[in-house]
């Protein structure tokens, strides 16, 4: 596993986190609310760390579906939120879809424009 997803699980951890806080600091004091805000910042500089070689859709897709199946998770274990078939199977399909479009961009033709685009540079990199 390249050093880019493990920036990317990274984020993904701390976007768990962050949100989960988010419940727990509602009545808490204004400083303590504002943990969760700047672990969210955090969780948006790894992802951007990321974005500089994993593709865009497929980051943006495992960052936030990873995350609402965390999510869904640490509610129904830490704070008792019911976790239904109908919603198991949600999220079942959640991470199918992150798998399709892992597989499809990241083996299929999106590579070939790279490569079209990278012929049509000029000698002083701009392109023709």
């Amino acid at each position: 596993m390249s050093f880019h997803w493990l920036v990317l699980l990274a984020a993904i951890a701390v976007e768990i986190v962050a949100t989960a806080a988010l419940k727990s600091v509602v009545s808490a004091p204004w400083l303590v609310g504002v943990l969760p805000l700047v672990l969210i910042g955090l969780s948006f500089f790894l992802l951007s760390l990321a974005l500089r070689v994993i593709p865009m859709a497929v980051a943006y897709a495992v960052w936030e579906g990873l995350g609402i199946v965390g999510i869904a998770t640490i509610g129904h274990l830490l704070f008792g939120e019911h976790l239904t078939a109908g919603r198991a199977l949600g999220l079942a399909a959640i991470l199918a879809g992150i798998l399709l479009i892992e597989v499809g961009i990241g083996h299929g033709d999106a590579g070939q424009g790279d490569e079209v685009q990278e012929t049509r540079r000029l000698g002083d990199g701009r392109l023709a």
